[in-house]
């Protein structure tokens, strides 16, 4: 590589393990590039691009530890999309072009070169200088990379710079300095043991980063707190002192082949007894508890015998729900009314399609309402007092009480209006009687703490987010029994998790080779890829005794998709529908909490994902058992570890 002599043997190591994305490299045809676009092309910059152009590498996870050196911006890899042009922008009078993406310290940061090589980092609208030239960039990540050599899971703190001065004031056994990764802004220490590191860059703040083997090893700057540590490079929190771990992201993830996928059931998660960093590794293998103060299923099993207090509503509202069959939604209001403290929690995605489920439902009963008494508003923002001919004022709270338990509560407003229109009902308002009743799935969903969000414009809800004007498209289609409906979804929830999976495929984009078709192959390959899902489950247990072969909901399920996705019927997608068929059984066991299926939930989540990501059918086969042989070459109960591998 040009230029590879100014690196350190770590690092030169370092860039050979690094990617290449597809880029333009040749420094003439830049040139001109930039020129036709008006961007200035100084030598500094065409050097980069010319030595590094494209490098990139992720340090283990895809969120929160990677960078990327390519001018075309950190979206120019994917196929089909337009190269996005560097940006130019003016730093203290000096002219600065973009030329590199990290993701330093869980913060997204673009990069930026001036004509002297020198590198810089805008974090929103704040400019720093990030390091000398592009080598000091890439001798510092190499010492990330040369910990990962030593070790997977490191423990990380943030320090103030005092603490790092006092560790490198003792007189006895100095700290020593990582010299080629110290030139210029980054300055990078470790112990004489190796089980510390310290990194500080210059201008960037109070605070430094350690990097400890174990957290045993941080007593060596004689620190008073570990009480909230995190890990490098599987991003992850836990406390110390309350022996307790929990992964950070929204959304459970695991990495696989450089890949990012995401489990059903799995978002904040405890492990028990967590004593070291190692014990962390826990949270990737599928064996993992999730704790929720009010779990939706508990709910599920003790709103039915919940009480009605009498004195929470009006004795002759109370008589009007329990004559027509609404005493659940005056329970529901009492239940929310009782959720004195909302617990700031993350759902998991099984809870984000139960709650998902239920504003469908919302939608649906809003449409129908809608297309019978028309209002002059947003459904969404839904007021229909006119269309009932009432006064939009509602003073129900004197002879409710159960309103005045919700001052502050973030569904008093509905609470209030359902109440409000019940009352209207029972007074003899025809319309009103089909308009309290669209409001029960939303108290159902605030019941079972789900949120709905308003920002930028965008509704947020169950983990999904879109523009106003399409909520029609959101609305279910058909009526259910919203309780009984979210039971039956809370009771499947990994099995209509998989229906969601599945149905994100882009079947129709999927290209076979009709005219080379061998008849009867795709039949061949479907029944050799079910004989290595078979040896690939047995070697996680032989007591598969509730065998979900023959389970009529899983055909039925199955039938269902080969009607909307007819490439399943095929031939040709004889191999997607083994796996769609294997990922449907697997998700029925995991729901029935088989002991066996549960220790790996995630078990063929890179199957369906390898479905999703590759367009030619002919790849499929061929892919599939590749993953399954990589399963295969460590013991399983070496897994997590599979897992983690980035390039097999």
């Amino acid at each position: 590589m040009p230029g590879g002599d100014k690196l350190s043997e770590t690092a030169k190591a370092f860039v050979q393990q690094c990617t290449r994305r597809k880029t333009i490299t040749d420094r003439e045809q830049v040139k001109k590039i930039l020129q036709q676009k008006g961007i200035p092309a100084f030598d500094a910059l065409l050097d980069v691009q010319e030595k590094y152009g494209g490098l990139s590498y992720s340090f283990g996870g895809e969120i929160d530890n990677r960078f990327c050196i390519d001018l075309w911006g950190s979206f120019a890899h994917r196929d089909g999309e337009e190269r996005r042009i560097p940006e130019v922008l003016n730093y203290e009078g000096q002219t600065v072009v973009e030329c590199f993406h990290v993701m330093d310290d869980r913060l997204s940061k673009a990069g930026y070169i001036d004509e002297n090589g020198k590198l810089y980092t805008l974090h929103y609208t704040t400019f720093q200088v990030f390091a000398e030239n592009i080598e000091e960039l890439l001798e510092s990540k190499s010492v990330k990379y040369s910990l990962l050599r030593e070790k997977k899971q490191w423990v990380v703190k943030w320090i103030e710079q005092s603490d790092v001065a006092h560790w490198l004031s003792r007189i006895e056994q100095k700290p020593i300095l990582i010299e080629r990764a110290s030139q210029g802004y980054q300055k990078w220490w470790k112990s004489h043991d190796g089980r510390l590191y310290v990194h500080v860059r210059n201008g960037m703040g109070i605070y430094a980063v350690a990097y400890a083997m174990e957290v045993a090893d941080l007593t060596q700057l004689d620190l008073s707190s570990y009480f909230i540590l995190r890990g490098f490079p599987f991003d992850c929190s836990y406390q110390y002192n309350r022996e307790r771990a929990e992964v950070k992201n929204t959304m459970e993830m695991f990495h696989f082949q450089s890949r990012l996928y995401k489990t059903c059931d799995y978002s904040m998660i405890t492990v028990p007894q967590v004593k070291e960093a190692k014990d962390i590794y826990l949270y990737v293998t599928g064996q993992k508890n999730y704790q929720r103060e009010r779990p939706i299923e508990d709910f599920l099993l003790k709103f039915p015998a919940l009480e009605l207090p009498i004195e929470d509503f009006d004795h002759s509202l109370l008589e009007f729900a329990l004559c027509n069959g609404d005493e659940r939604i005056l329970k529901l209001i009492t239940y929310i009314a009782n959720l004195a403290n909302h617990h700031s929690h993350r759902s998991t995605l099984a809870e984000n399609n139960v709650v998902y489920l239920l504003f469908h439902e919302y939608l649906r009963r809003i449409h129908v309402f809608i297309e019978t008494h028309p209002m002059n508003v947003h459904p969404l923002y839904f007021h229909p007092y006119r269309a009932a001919g009432v006064p939009a004022e509602h003073d129900i709270a004197k002879k409710n009480t159960v309103v005045a338990r919700m001052r502050g509560n973030r569904v008093q407003s509905v609470s209030e209006l359902t109440l409000y229109y019940m009352t209207c009902a029972k007074e003899g308002n025809e319309i009103a009687a089909h308009i309290y009743r669209i409001y029960e799935p939303l108290l159902l969903l605030y019941a079972l703490e789900g949120s709905i969000r308003v920002d930028h414009g965008l509704i947020e809800v169950g983990g999904n987010t879109f523009h106003p004007s399409s909520w029609q498209a959101r609305a279910g289609k058909d009526p259910f029994d919203v309780y009984h409906r979210t039971a039956e979804a809370w009771r499947n929830r990994n099995v209509e998790f998989a229906i969601d999976q599945i149905k994100r495929v882009k079947w129709d984009k999927k290209i076979g080779n009709t005219v080379e078709r061998d008849f009867g192959k795709s039949k061949r390959s479907g029944e050799a890829l079910k004989a290595a899902f078979t040896r690939l489950e047995r070697r996680l247990g032989d007591a598969l005794s509730e065998s979900p072969f023959a389970s009529v909901h899983t055909d039925q399920i199955l039938s269902k998709l080969c009607y909307d996705y007819p490439l399943l019927q095929t031939d040709d997608g004889t191999i997607a529908y083994s796996i769609c068929q294997r990922y449907l059984e697997w998700a029925h066991l995991v729901d029935r909490k088989h002991p066996v299926a549960t220790k790996s939930p995630c078990l063929y989540e890179p199957f369906i994902e390898m479905l999703y990501e590759e367009d030619q059918i002919e790849k499929w086969e061929s892919k599939a058992m590749n993953l399954i042989r990589l399963m295969e070459l460590e013991s399983i109960e070496k897994y997590a570890e599979v897992l983690r591998k980035k390039n097999v």
